[in-house]
Order: structure tokens, then sequence, then C-alpha cells
């Protein structure tokens, strides 16, 4: 895990998962955008415009921590089948302040049974009177409570597929649900 902010306030935190499961099967799972989008902690709720994830859509989205709540607002800026999507988190005083930023998800297939995940958050750090510091501090908490979540969530998909004797490789079918429509993240 990459998190960085430089002199100008400019953010970029990466994080590369390793997977032992099909691009497909964990796209299967990623592509639930408000599961994948809620992952930020702050993002407490979420409406997505026309309820369907895709490129162009606009969000509202919620933030709530220690008693306060900000609205925001944002959109898919991208949505790529298969291989992942970046949606923007934006303050409603305009897009030069309050941590505008962009979340991105993508899968890079490694292998016919595994894949790997890249996770990344682009912004700018708009609180000048904050420390770069504090600023480098505070992301690299929240970025990794993201990036454990998702492995978290990731690992529980790949027990709850093991344990039904499902193959790590994906042969076309989909494999996230099980015979009764439930998804075992669900």
């Amino acid at each position: 895990m990459s998190v960085r902010v430089n002199r100008r306030g400019v953010v970029d935190c990466r994080a590369t998962l390793d997977i032992p499961l099909s691009a497909t099967s964990i796209w299967g799972q990623l592509r639930d955008f408000r599961r994948y989008a809620r992952h930020d902690f702050f993002h407490a709720e979420m409406t997505l415009d026309g309820g369907i994830p895709r490129a162009g859509a606009a969000l509202t989205l919620c933030h709530r921590y220690a008693g306060f709540r900000v609205d925001r607002v944002g959109r898919i800026l991208i949505w790529r089948e298969g291989v992942g999507y970046s949606f923007s988190d934006l303050s409603t005083r305009g897009p030069r302040a309050g941590f505008p930023h962009v979340l991105s998800y993508r899968l890079q297939p490694a292998g016919q049974s595994s894949c790997r995940l890249h996770i990344r958050v682009r912004g700018l750090w708009t609180a000048r009177h904050v420390p770069r510091w504090a600023a480098w501090l505070w992301l690299t908490w929240v970025f990794g409570h993201i990036v454990r979540n998702v492995r978290n969530e990731l690992m529980i998909f790949q027990i709850w597929r093991r344990q039904r004797g499902l193959p790590r490789a994906c042969s076309g079918v989909s494999d996230t649900q099980t015979d009764s429509g439930s998804s075992p993240a669900q």
C-alpha cells in the first residue's frame, strides 16, 4: 500500500491485492457498485441516478463521521464490465473544495485462476491548515481501512466458494450465485 501527498496537496493512494480466484469470479462481486463504493466508511448512504451503475450516472453520497453529516455528489466516471470502474466524490461547494477525489477499482487477470485488484484514490488535499504529515496519517488510516475491508470481503467470498467445492477459475457461467440465487457477501 502506498499513500502520497505532495507539496501542492495532490493525493495518490494505491494498493494491489493478489487474489487466488479468476478475474471473472471477482468481477461478479466487485460489480456490486453500492457495496464496494461503501467500503469507504464515510459513505453512510448512497443514491445512484437511475439505480443502475453505468458511466455518467450521477451519485449523491452522504458522509457521516463523529456525529457530523455532509452531503456530497459524484459521478461514475468509468464503467468497464469485467474490468473495473471509477467514481468521483466531490463537495457540493465545488470541485476544488472538501478533498475532491476519485476512487477506482481495476481487475487484472493473472492467469486462469488468479487476478490482481488495483485500488486507487486520487485527489486534492484542500485543508491547507492541516500539515502534510497529518494529512498523510489520516489518508493512510482511511485508505488502509478501505483496502482491509475489500480484502476481508473477498476472503469471505473465497472461503464460501471453497466450502461449496467451486473451482477457482470461472467456466463462463456466472458462479457468484448459489442455486437459491443468493450471493455469500450480500
